[in-house]
């Protein structure tokens, strides 16, 4: 009669516990052989790094340097479109104009201007419909020089129990110059804003159109 075979086996440990099961059950050449494999797996590993981490902080360093030139010229472009957009226009009343008549001719320029840059593109919203302006805060009533916030007008917010309405424009700066019968006027860089005239901090108002 054969002899009964033995049926008990080891189970196998758990995934932590693997590796050096493994090497357990290795002959000794099997155990040299991985020892070899495993100096030589940390020499490549420790090559490797040697060789590509200098390359990989330099790609770093180059892609860094690429994003800062790149974030700079987009500055100076933008810069250079807000002078554009903001550079001083002229305009003249006739000769022996009122302070009113000079003030009509100088909100109808402003008028002209913007429906002309929203025809070009370069104002976004509907064309504005009139100029509204108003003497900038602090400035003396009859000086022959005064400065104002002016609003080309593109939309009028209704006034309601809790607000008392408003407009939507493109913001300008003016002086009029009432001793020439004379004015120049500057957009003024920004969203539209309700009845306001923000300023854009890249690019100041330009000085011909500050009193």
């Amino acid at each position: 009669m054969p002899a009964p075979q033995d049926d008990r086996y080891e189970p196998l440990p758990g995934l932590l516990s693997l590796p050096s099961f493994l090497y357990r059950k290795l002959g000794p050449r099997g155990r040299m052989a991985a020892k070899v494999g495993g100096a030589l797996f940390i020499v490549a590993v420790t090559v490797a790094a040697i060789v590509l981490l200098p390359r990989i902080a330099e790609s770093n360093r180059e892609r860094k340097a690429e994003e800062r030139r790149e974030a700079k010229a987009a500055l100076a472009a933008r810069i250079e479109r807000l002078r554009a957009e903001q550079r001083p226009q002229r305009g003249r009343a006739e000769a022996g104009a009122s302070r009113a008549a000079v003030l009509t001719e100088l909100r109808a320029a402003i008028l002209a201007d913007a429906r002309a840059r929203t025809a070009a593109g370069k104002l976004h919203g509907p064309a504005p419909k009139r100029v509204e302006c108003e003497p900038l805060r602090g400035g003396n009533p009859g000086a022959a020089r005064m400065a104002y916030d002016c609003i080309a007008v593109t939309s009028d917010l209704p006034s309601g129990d809790r607000s008392r309405g408003g407009v939507l424009g493109h913001p300008f700066r003016a002086v009029a110059d009432f001793s020439a019968r004379s004015f120049t006027w500057c957009k003024v860089s920004g969203r539209p804003g309700e009845g306001s005239v923000t300023s854009e901090v890249l690019v100041r108002i330009p000085r011909a159109c500050s009193v």
